[in-house]
């Protein structure tokens, strides 16, 4: 009878550990080699009968039969009698055993794995990290540890979100535990791996509410790898589950203010390799402002007036009035740069006038407006093949399709025009990079634009940059200085490269980062973030009112933790400048998830979603209609992949049903 009793007994903990949903380390301290060590028939028997009282969570009469046990077999059955009172809630009575145990200090060597369980719930109660620093200390001396004191040291790891070494534990055991190494995998940003375990707990599931986590998971992953494919098949997958769902009740998908989105790593990987969005505004932070719709005259940023030729300079007087408001409008702080150019537009303007606000609304992040004043130039003078090509540019920009864009790449391909060379290159580097650009510029070697160009060329080829000429004659324009310090010097390891950065990167002297186009104040604060020196800098100007800066100090508070004066400031930039860029109403966003106001942070992505038709708004508004389980309208919002530096989502809960599996 008691082989038959034994057998039973293992076969359904061995089948219950499939699909184990418990909140501790093996809550039941399983009756393993007691026979060898015990010749009681009656012990023995009255040991298993209170473990299976356990399971039916009987646990009074769990307790009265484990202290007849313990009088042979001590430590295993304090320890039940422990975890028994721990689940009836009787905690005093549960620290009474477990200190009994933990008091005992030749456990560690004679009943290794109840100790450290009888440390795992000391932590559960006192919230004592001493009792984890234990647990590790004895998972170090102990080199052959077995599978549940292996799991053990896995969930303490866990509990103190070291997450890679709790990977490295639970990869050396035998028993597979596919979900808990999907959620690592999710903690530590691996999605691919995470899929891989998900779908092989997906397989392994029975119990149709675990199956039902499972996929609310799945879809989290997809969500959080980008994954637009996988993610509306799992949509698909959740709608025909509809009806018995309620996993969003207990891991509730929410979207928040994340000032920890990125790794220092991936900051890095930013400020040294561009994505596609900081190379367009990379060219747009270097592009020249027109003069004129015939000649070529550009205002080059570090060379100033440039003319194709002396003759130009009459044509500049012709325009003496427009431009001599525009050199002391180009002196401004960007924001009222904008304001004051818009003021220029009339019946009859001209559409150098277009471009360069155009480029001004660029340079502030407004992106929707750059694209609808390039187009307006473009369209008044469809020669100028720089207008044509920033119409696309800044299109892409946006994700904004243009229904004539066959017809201005033509344009933009065809044999005559202005400010040729500066198009067919930008041409090649954003539309069709398999394009071959044949013409040379002879008028503006010397513009900063030109080196722009090339330098964005030469990275794009793998050349070495480090002495371009860029970085070599522009050293005191504040976007070149910053991309100089963060080149990598050759035989440079490590070390060398971070100490150096934090030696060499202004923490004081930065007012020219904090105010000014807003790709430099964005760089220069991913390279602090890349070097953890972000909290360390004064980020703060005294006496300084511009808007540029005022927005700055509007992101600086929202790190700092004051959303409400970061909501104070943009109101009042926003309503003096009418303001109406991604960037600042995002921020507003991310403001109002930190005050926890999600319904005020809801509505303004909605006026987002409707001034702008920006697919991040459809994204973030897909993600709270997945909370609210529609999934049947759901899909059309993931239709681009989410890149924000601010605003993320979760699943709330989630680390509490880590720890609890």
């Amino acid at each position: 009878m008691f082989n038959f009793f034994f057998i039973f007994f293992y076969c359904t903990v061995s089948y219950a550990q499939k699909e184990q949903i418990e909140s501790q380390p093996e809550i039941i301290f399983n009756y393993d080699k007691i026979k060898e060590k015990q010749n009681s028939f009656s012990l023995q028997f009255d040991f298993n009968k209170a473990v299976l009282m356990m399971e039916k969570k009987e646990y009074k009469k769990a307790i009265e039969l484990f202290k007849q046990t313990a009088t042979a077999i001590k430590i295993p059955s304090f320890l039940n009698i422990a975890i028994a009172y721990y689940k009836l809630g009787e905690i005093d009575n549960a620290k009474l055993y477990l200190n009994n145990i933990y008091n005992y200090k030749k456990a560690i060597y004679k009943n290794t794995y109840s100790y450290m369980s009888a440390c795992y719930y000391l932590y559960q109660i006192s919230k004592d990290t001493r009792y984890l620093d234990i647990i590790i200390d004895i998972a170090k001396k102990h080199k052959n540890l077995t599978e549940h004191s292996k799991r053990m040291l896995a969930d303490t790891l866990i509990l103190l979100k070291d997450y890679p070494n709790a990977l490295k534990v639970l990869n050396s055991m035998k028993f597979p535990l596919n979900l808990k190494k999907a959620l690592l995998h999710l903690k530590l940003r691996n999605y691919d791996e995470a899929n891989k375990f998900l779908l092989l707990a997906k397989e392994k599931a029975v119990n149709q509410e675990l199956l039902n986590k499972i996929i609310w998971i799945m879809t989290y992953r997809d969500l959080k790898a980008n994954d637009l494919e996988k993610l509306r098949d799992n949509i698909d997958l959740l709608n025909k589950r509809k009806s018995n769902f309620k996993v969003n009740l207990e891991l509730p998908l929410k979207i928040y203010f994340n000032k920890d989105k990125y790794s220092s790593k991936e900051y890095l990987d930013f400020i040294t390799n561009f994505s596609m969005k900081r190379k367009i505004d990379y060219i747009f932070y270097f592009a020249p402002f027109i003069f004129s719709d015939r000649q070529e005259i550009i205002y080059d940023m570090s060379k100033g007036f440039i003319f194709k030729s002396k003759q130009n300079i009459k044509s500049l007087e012709s325009m003496v009035e427009y431009n001599a408001k525009f050199i002391e409008i180009i002196k401004k702080d960007p924001i009222i740069r904008v304001d004051s150019l818009k003021k220029l537009i009339t019946n009859d303007t001209k559409s150098y006038v277009y471009y360069n606000l155009a480029l001004s609304y660029a340079q502030i992040f407004d992106f929707n407006n750059a694209y609808k004043f390039f187009r307006k130039a473009y369209k008044l003078n469809p020669g100028n093949k720089l207008y044509a090509v920033m119409t696309l540019i800044s299109a892409q920009r946006v994700n904004k399709k243009v229904s004539d864009i066959e017809y201005i790449k033509s344009n933009i391909k065809s044999a005559n025009g202005l400010y040729k060379y500066f198009a067919l290159s930008l041409y090649n580097l954003f539309i069709d990079k398999t394009y071959k650009v044949k013409d040379k510029t002879i008028y503006y070697k010397d513009s900063i634009f030109y080196k722009a160009i090339d330098y964005m060329k030469e990275k794009q080829e793998n050349k070495d940059t480090s002495h371009h000429d860029l970085l070599e004659e522009n050293i005191r324009d504040p976007f070149v200085y910053l991309m100089s310090l963060v080149k990598r010097e050759k035989n440079e390891n490590d070390f060398e490269y971070f100490s150096r950065l934090q030696r060499s990167v202004p923490l004081y002297l930065n007012d020219n980062f904090l105010e000014g186009p807003l790709i430099v104040t964005e760089y220069y604060f991913d390279v602090l973030r890349a070097i953890g020196l972000f909290d360390k800098a004064n980020l703060i100007i005294e006496n300084d009112n511009n808007p540029s800066y005022l927005r700055t100090k509007a992101v600086v508070q929202l790190y700092k933790g004051d959303s409400n004066q970061t909501l104070k400031i943009l109101d009042e930039i926003q309503s003096k400048y009418k303001l109406e860029d991604k960037y600042t109403m995002y921020l507003q966003v991310a403001a109002l998830l930190d005050q926890n106001k999600y319904n005020e942070a809801s509505v303004q992505l909605s006026l987002i979603k409707a001034l702008l038709d920006d697919d991040d708004a459809d994204f973030l508004t897909g993600v709270q209609l997945l909370e609210d389980l529609k999934f049947s309208s759901v899909k059309q919002y993931f239709r681009a992949k989410y890149i924000d530096n601010k605003i993320d989502f979760k699943l709330d809960g989630l680390d509490e049903f880590l720890e609890s599996l």
